[in-house]
């Protein structure tokens, strides 16, 4: 890994992880001070990386800066709703209005942002703005999916802080200043990647259009584009206020009906395509279950959980995106 301030912040979160979470998050000014700490080490960190390692211009194909970028995309794909999800079902205990715990972060979801971090900067082409905010998204949400640990075994004791005291247990404030610092960081996170990600989205298409038109590449590749905005909106919600996004769905909808059109048009040629089958039907469950929830938002009758299987839904079609192929296509005799 290169210097700069991700080794500033990956020394502090060394003795930040290993000391015990009173050490951690009540002593030493809290979250608060430990928000104050990573502000200071990655403004550092930045003046020595901007004149070390200024951002080149995009001078690389978009292709490739794009392979960069979906490590940080999978990052906060792979964080993003279990921390939101653990955060509403941690309120609802604070608020007294349920005993159940709220579930542990998975372990290999925090782990798609330390390959971020660790295999980021070695790919072209530097980006130090985009790396340092993943830096500090990668340390708040290890420090939020501490204090939700907190939470869990508190009430798993016979008496609980949790259900005895609510809002007033001492719990109560690392857990919502920890949700902050990483929803502030979530959010400046995303900024770097849809700045990138849209300019380079746009240059991808314009690529396949120049060399083989609005044809079913195209639509391949548009079709999940319009898939993200929907998917980012209704992770910034719950069920109850979603109902914002539905413009975004409405997008998608169309792109996917060009995308089933140019894909059922030619069945020899879609045929020819490595992995695209497998993706038309990723896509096609995607499609349904957001369908679904945007319906029962609509009738107000979606259900805790029912947005996290529609991102864990898109998130299986990307993957199954990633790995279809087109060269055997264009290889094709016309």
């Amino acid at each position: 890994m290169s210097s700069g301030p991700a080794t500033h912040l990956s020394r502090l979160r060394g003795p930040l992880l290993a000391a015990p979470l009173c050490a951690v998050l009540a002593c030493n000014g809290g979250v608060e001070g430990l928000q104050r700490q990573i502000s200071e080490r990655l403004q550092q960190g930045l003046t020595a990386t901007d004149n070390k390692r200024p951002e080149e211009p995009d001078r690389l194909p978009p292709e490739l800066v794009l392979n960069k970028l979906r490590l940080y995309v999978d990052c906060v794909g792979a964080t993003r709703v279990p921390l939101y999800d653990a955060y509403r079902e941690g309120a609802a205990a604070f608020a007294g209005r349920t005993r159940t715990p709220p579930a542990e972060v998975p372990p290999q979801a925090l782990g798609e942002c330390d390959k971020a971090e660790r295999e980021g900067p070695l790919l072209k082409p530097p980006q130090p703005a985009l790396e340092q905010a993943l830096a500090v998204y990668n340390d708040t949400s290890k420090v939020f999916a501490a204090t939700i640990d907190a939470v869990r075994e508190d009430m798993s004791q016979r008496s609980s802080s949790i259900e005895e005291d609510g809002e007033r247990s001492p719990i109560y404030n690392n857990f919502s200043d920890a949700y902050r610092a990483w929803d502030e960081s979530r959010r400046a996170l995303e900024e770097q990647i849809a700045a990138r990600q849209g300019r380079l989205d746009a240059a991808v298409l314009a690529e396949i259009e120049a060399r083989a038109g609005a044809g079913l590449e195209w639509h391949t590749r548009n079709v999940i584009i319009q898939a993200k905005p929907y998917v980012r909106c209704i992770g910034d919600h719950d069920e109850f206020t979603a109902g914002v996004c539905d413009a975004f769905h409405t997008a998608f909808t169309a792109a996917y009906a060009e995308f089933r059109a140019a894909y059922d048009s030619d069945p020899a040629a879609a045929a020819a395509v490595f992995w695209l089958p497998q993706f038309a039907a990723s896509l096609a469950e995607y499609a349904a279950a957001a369908d679904a929830l945007a319906q029962a938002i609509r009738a107000r009758k979606a259900r805790s959980g029912d947005i996290s299987a529609v991102v864990q839904e898109y998130g299986d079609a990307v993957h199954d995106g990633e790995t279809v192929n087109f060269a055997r296509l264009r290889q094709r005799p016309a």
